[in-house]
Order: structure tokens, then sequence, then C-alpha cells
């Protein structure tokens, strides 16, 4: 049962596996167990890598370390989550932030899966057309070419720039194929340094990509602005504890400036309106949760509203991506078809 969850150096590194985890830590946790007593239970010693991971645990919570310091390094959990848990620990919602987490993990690897079931097949029949322009322009063309040039057919400008498409493509792709191999790693081992704050305020001019950055900061900070709110905690204490976290540096960012703006005697939903994080309809949320007495209450369903919208938009997306790899496959077709083709019935109305 958890023979998967851990690799031999004690770390957890499969998305699926971490979620499972957070739900069953988080499932124990709102039953009554310790944090210990949960972590005893569900690292079964006898399982590969459970015994090592536990004692750096145990060794993390002797030192006195936080859980959320623990779920980052011990655990490799993402940044996210690992805020969560921060959070968490000053509002006291620990096991259901857990169980929030491990089912936001669990569905992110669905979604992962689901992708990669939709662009599998379309992408295979990419690869095929490709190889077949290879071998069209190893092989075939140079024999169409002189038995066309052999029978006087002169090509037109079209046909021209059809030819030279077919024939530069296979090498355009690869180079392009090999960009994103040589790249990936370093964005993958550099994205805290490269995806700055600066540069996601860059992010958010586009919009597409507007639309998921905003919608999801909003979501992950009206969450627990409101769960701080409904601990106890003032705006500025909940607003402080935020900018202190050190997971997710856009979160600093929102709560440096919206404490600036309080700072200077401005309203909270003012504040706001000028992060381009969140979402515009966000300052209208806060100046009327503020004036009925129900922020906390309304910061959480706008919260769960922005997740929602998160997911059916993009569901949306994921909708036309096998459409448009399809109808690429097909214009590579045509292109063959019609290169090969064109210059015999244009020669053949010649006749």
């Amino acid at each position: 049962m958890f023979q998967r969850m851990s690799s031999g150096n004690g770390f957890m590194k499969k998305t699926d596996d971490q979620g499972k985890f957070l739900k069953r830590t988080g499932d124990l946790l709102e039953k009554g167990y310790t944090f210990t007593e949960a972590i005893d239970f569900l690292l079964v010693p006898q399982r590969k890598g459970s015994k090592k991971l536990k004692e750096r645990i145990t060794q993390s919570l002797h030192k006195g370390e936080s859980l959320s310091f623990i779920f980052d390094r011990q655990l490799n959990m993402p940044k996210q989550v690992s805020a969560q848990i921060y959070f968490a620990e000053h509002h006291g919602q620990m096991g259901k932030t857990l169980i929030e987490a491990g089912n936001y993990l669990l569905k992110k690897n669905e979604e992962k899966q689901r992708i990669l079931r939709v662009i599998q097949y379309p992408v295979f029949l990419v690869l095929v057309a490709i190889m077949l322009m290879v071998l069209l322009r190893k092989i075939l063309f140079p024999r169409f070419q002189v038995l066309y040039s052999s029978l006087g057919y002169d090509e037109s400008r079209g046909m021209k720039y059809l030819v030279w498409f077919i024939e530069s493509l296979p090498s355009y792709f690869f180079a392009f194929l090999m960009i994103l191999i040589v790249t990936s790693p370093i964005l993958f081992f550099f994205k805290r340094k490269l995806f700055q704050v600066k540069h996601i305020v860059i992010l958010t001019k586009f919009p597409i990509l507007s639309t998921f950055i905003k919608h999801g900061h909003t979501h992950f900070f009206a969450r627990e602005l409101s769960f701080l709110l409904k601990n106890g905690l003032s705006i500025t204490e909940s607003l402080t504890i935020i900018e202190t976290q050190s997971f997710r540096p856009a979160m600093q960012y929102i709560s440096k400036n919206v404490l600036r703006g309080l700072k200077e005697g401005q309203p909270l939903h003012a504040c706001t309106s000028r992060i381009t994080f969140l979402q515009q309809e966000f300052s209208y949320v806060v100046a009327h949760g503020q004036k009925n007495g129900r922020l906390a209450d309304e910061l959480k369903l706008y919260s769960d509203i922005c997740f929602a919208e998160l997911e059916e938009k993009g569901n949306q997306l994921l909708k036309y991506i096998q459409p448009t790899i399809f109808a690429f496959v097909g214009l590579f077709i045509m292109a063959i078809y019609f290169s090969i083709m064109m210059p015999l019935f244009q020669m053949m109305q010649g006749i």
C-alpha cells in the first residue's frame, strides 16, 4: 500500500503518492491522531524507504522544526502545499488543509494523465507525418523533380513555396524538439529564479496566461486569508502572516503591497484593486464582505468560485488541443498530396 510512496533516499516524488499521503495524514488528524502518531501509522517500517523517511521526520520534530518545513524538505511537497501547511499552523485547520491539499494533488495528477491521453495519439500522428516528409524529401521528391525536369515542367511560385515547406518543416521541427529537450531541464531546476514575481507580472499581460494566473492566485490568497480571519486574527495580522512565509513569493508580494496601502490609510478593497495578480472583482467581494460583516465567509466562497472557474477554463482549453493537432496533421497530409499530384494535374491540363 505504501511501497510506492517512498524512494530510497526518503523523499516522495510522485504527485499521486504525495496526494494520497496528504489525504491519509489529514484523515488521521481529523480523527484525533497527533502528527507523530499519523506518521508512525502510515510509514510502515517494512516498506522500502519508510524507515529512513520516518527517522528524518522524527529528527526534524525533535529539533523543533515546523510542519511546513518538514513537508517541504523531508517530504519534498510542492511549494503551494507547503505554503498551505504554513498557514494551517496559524489558523489551526491542519487536518482539513492536508485533505484539501491531497485532493488538489490527486486532481492535478488526473489532469496531467488526461492531457497525456488526449495528445499522445495526435503527437504520434505528427511524428509519423514528419517521418513521411523526411522520406519524401530524401527518396521520392528527387525522382519526381528529375521526371518533371525531363518533361519540361516549370514549377509555379506557389508550388515552390509548398515544396520548400515540406522540405524545411522536418528540420525546423527537430530543431524545435532539441531546443525543448535542452531548455526543459533548465526551466525545471531554475524555475524559482526564472519565474520571479516580476516575470509573473509580465505573463499576466498575455490573455490566456493571465486568466489562469489571476484565477489561481486569487483562489489561493482568498482561501488562506479567509481561514486566518476565521481563526480570529485581524486583517493586518493575517496579511503579516502571509507575508512572512517564503514558499509563495507572489503571496508575499500581494500581502506586502496591501499592507503598504493600509498603512497609508486606504481601504482594503482599494488596496487589492491595484494588485495585478488578482481578479478585478476581488476588490468588490472584499468591499461587500466588509460591508455586511461576512468577509471571511465571502472570501472562502469566492475562492471556491475561482477554483471552479479555473477547472472549467482548463477543461475548455483541453478540448481544443486534440482538434488543433489533428488539423495540423491534416495540413501535413494535404501539403504532401498537393506537392506530388498538382504538377501532374497541371501537365495533364497542358496536353
